[in-house]
């Protein structure tokens, strides 16, 4: 009986243990649905790109699964940093009816047109828990971001001589201001969303606006291991002025995701 009784006090306190809604560490992964809508306008000098939809006009895949993974540390009680990545290379083929001019250079009519199109996203965030229990928290977030660009466009015509290649890469930098609030909603059930925006300004090469919101509900099946499911939305838009791309961009991307999450 005395061997047991440490035992039944573990289990007992186990459900307390799971409705930790502030782990000190944890690891995330998850498979992430993503629909795409890509506006983008390359520019050469002078000379102005076309305003062309990528999925739409280029045939660019418009939804892709993404891996993406997430990192948060809370080395004091009401602080906590998180970092994340994700990317994504998609590719279409599409004849184009009218002209377009990218960085310069203009593809004709009736052109058939190969696009690659590949995408990096990190962010680092720091959240300060104005609010903190053992059931809800409500927090004031800052952050850093960057979304990676690199895109190509390859033109041929079957009937003629005709090979026309050009890339263009940008980096694009911004800061983002946010909150985030978590819920314990049962002994191992958990809530948490967050919104962050970065107002029109202009850091670096962009000048622009941006928005970024995520829901998420998770379930602790065992002790440090939850599994889970959420929503992501992002939006960014304005104009780049980068040597190596120059134009405007908007891409939105949003969708579905499924994690697994480590916690200690």
């Amino acid at each position: 009986m005395r061997r047991i009784a440490p035992l039944v006090l573990v289990l007992i306190a186990f459900p307390a243990e799971a409705q930790n809604l502030f782990p000190r560490f944890s690891v995330t992964g998850g498979r992430y649905f993503s629909r795409f809508s890509t506006d983008v306008r390359a520019d050469s000098g002078t000379l102005q790109g076309t305003q062309v939809n990528a999925e739409r006009d280029l045939g660019l895949e418009p939804s892709k699964h993404l891996q993406r993974f997430t990192l948060e540390w809370r080395p004091f009680e009401h602080h906590e940093i998180e970092a994340s990545y994700f990317s994504s290379s998609r590719s279409g083929f599409r004849q184009i009816s009218t002209s377009i001019v990218f960085n310069g250079q203009e593809y004709p009519a009736q052109a058939s047109v190969t696009t690659d199109f590949a995408l990096k996203y990190w962010d680092a965030t720091y959240t300060g828990w104005v609010h903190r229990s053992e059931r809800s928290g409500f927090g004031l977030s800052v952050g850093v971001a960057r979304i990676a660009v690199d895109a190509r466009l390859l033109a041929h015509r079957p009937t003629e001589t005709l090979s026309i290649t050009e890339q263009a890469t940008t980096n694009v930098p911004m800061a983002m201001i946010g909150t985030q609030a978590r819920f314990a909603l049962a002994s191992r059930i958990f809530a948490d969303g967050r919104v962050a925006a970065l107002p029109r300004v202009r850091i670096d090469v962009y000048s622009g606006r941006a928005l970024m919101a995520n829901a998420r509900l998770e379930y602790r099946f065992v002790r440090n291991i939850g599994v889970g499911a959420g929503y992501n939305y992002s939006r960014i838009s304005g104009t780049v002025k980068d040597p190596r791309l120059a134009g405007s961009l908007a891409m939105t991307i949003d969708g579905a995701e499924g994690y697994v999450r480590l916690a200690f």
